[in-house]
Parts: C-alpha cells; structure tokens; sequence
C-alpha cells in the first residue's frame, strides 16, 4: 500500500525522499530475511516492551534496511553493469532516518496520547530505528544485526 508513503511525511512527519520509500521496502524485507533465519518466531517470544523481542525483531530488520542501502549504490545489474541505485548522499541517508525516526514508538505515543509509555513499545523508539539502521548502512554486516543478543538496544 503506497498510501503509507503518504501517511510517513503527513501524518508523522518524515522528510521523505526516495530512499526514506525504500528504506520501508528494505525494512519490510528485513522480515523476510528474519522468517528465513528462524529469527521472526522470537518476535512473538520472551518480554514484550522497550527491551522485549518484539522491539528487537524491529530493529533488526532497520538494521537489515540499513545493510541493503549499503550496498545498493554498489551492487551491478547483470549485463549491463549499472548500480541499481545512483551513489547515496547525505540527504538520501537523511531521509532515510528521518523515515526511521518518524515511526519511532516514543514519537508516535507522544503525538497521540501525549505520553510516552516504553513498556507499550512494539517498534523501539525514534533513536533506536535510527542506531540500527546506521549500524547496517556502515557496516554492511548483517552479523552486526543481532539486536536479539544486544544488551544495549540505544
């Protein structure tokens, strides 16, 4: 549903831009990466709230998000050796944690309810999306992804 493009930068404020777009593609794509690993079952396991596998299996897929923009600008379509996308800018990465900072539970709860409550938290707040998305796009490791063993998710 194309219409969430929308709601990012109305409803939540996002500076969109194309990679904030692809950034939510690549997110979701980290989930399948996830049902592949065995690692998406964990989200349904353990605490719930700020610290529980909940957060933690979305903050790995940002950081999924944040390996695929790595190499986005490098990888080559076969046969014509093209990268897929133009080299990132700074703006592009901007967007894209302006995108991953837009749906962070503490921003959204704030907006809604006027308070912030972690123990509710299902995504992990605005800051956190934004960690693991960097950790991603830095390293181009997704070994660096394992926010189920992280002991600090800030």
């Amino acid at each position: 549903d194309t219409d969430f493009f929308k709601v990012l930068e109305t409803q939540f404020g996002s500076s969109g831009g194309p990679l904030a777009q692809e950034y939510v593609v690549a997110h979701e794509y980290g989930h399948h990466v996830q049902n592949l690993l065995g690692d998406l079952r964990k989200a349904q396991q353990g605490p719930q709230g700020a610290q529980g596998n909940g957060v933690r299996s979305e903050l790995q897929a940002d950081c999924y998000a944040g390996v695929w923009a790595h190499y986005a600008a490098t990888t080559k379509q076969a046969g014509t050796g093209v990268p897929f996308l133009q080299p990132l800018t700074d703006k592009d990465i901007a967007d894209a944690l302006s995108a991953a900072s837009s749906v962070g539970d503490d921003r959204i709860q704030a907006e809604t309810t006027g308070r912030i409550n972690p123990e509710r938290w299902t995504h992990g707040s605005s800051e956190q999306r934004q960690k693991w998305f960097t950790v991603g796009y830095q390293t181009g490791d997704p070994k660096q992804c394992d926010t189920f063993n992280a002991r600090n998710l800030s």
